[in-house]
């Protein structure tokens, strides 16, 4: 009777054993994105070159908390949100928006008298971009919203643009999250070149 119920354990707990191993198995493997720059084909329109050299810093760059996670947020509805557990940032999703507005302004502003960095760098500024994006979903209908208020500011601290607001919806072409990713690259690409038409206009004042 004994030896029949230690085959029953041994059977109990080898088939416990191979599920679990059988779990571990079907794990869908995560997948990790970054967004990403403008690349310098040498066609994007570029700020006019000013009269000396000055350095550009972007941020502080605030993003709802909502966003601030590892994995990839989008909106289900109004109030709802979906949370991918098996999608998700490579690292800060807030870094890595200053990253790119650098970059890409980087190259909007590609000339020898212009340098565009982050704000922690540790670099003086000539200029710096103070930016809160209140908004970065991709929304139920297939699009990316994105709505951001910033203002640019001299070394003195004296406000040369005051608040802005811009906004753009981006159609996401590819459902899967690769295509979500890429359309959250081109808003911000818009944004860019919002930001750059600013530091169009302050290039013109300073030639004055």
């Amino acid at each position: 009777m004994k030896n029949i119920r230690r085959v029953q354990c041994v059977l109990i707990f080898s088939i416990l054993a191979l599920s679990i191993l059988s779990g571990c198995a079907s794990t869908e493997p995560s997948r990790f994105y970054t967004l990403s720059a403008i690349k310098d084909t040498g066609s994007v329109q570029r700020v006019p070159a000013l009269e000396q050299r000055i350095i550009v810093g972007v941020g502080p760059v605030e993003i709802p908390d909502y966003l601030d996670r590892p994995q990839i947020a989008t909106r289900d509805g109004a109030n709802e949100l979906k949370l991918s557990e098996f999608d998700r940032w490579a690292g800060s999703l807030r870094e890595d928006i200053g990253r790119v507005l650098s970059e890409n302004l980087s190259v909007l502003l590609a000339q020898n008298r212009v340098a565009v960095v982050p704000t922690y760098s540790g670099m003086s500024f000539d200029y710096r971009i103070i930016m809160n994006i209140s908004r970065f979903d991709v929304m139920p209908d297939g699009n990316v919203a994105l709505r951001a208020q910033w203002s640019i500011i001299e070394k003195d601290g004296r406000t040369v643009d005051v608040m802005r607001e811009s906004a753009f919806t981006v159609a996401v072409q590819e459902k899967d999250y690769s295509g979500k990713v890429s359309a959250m690259s081109r808003a911000l690409e818009m944004l860019s070149n919002d930001v750059a038409d600013s530091l169009r206009a302050i290039a013109k004042r300073a030639k004055k």
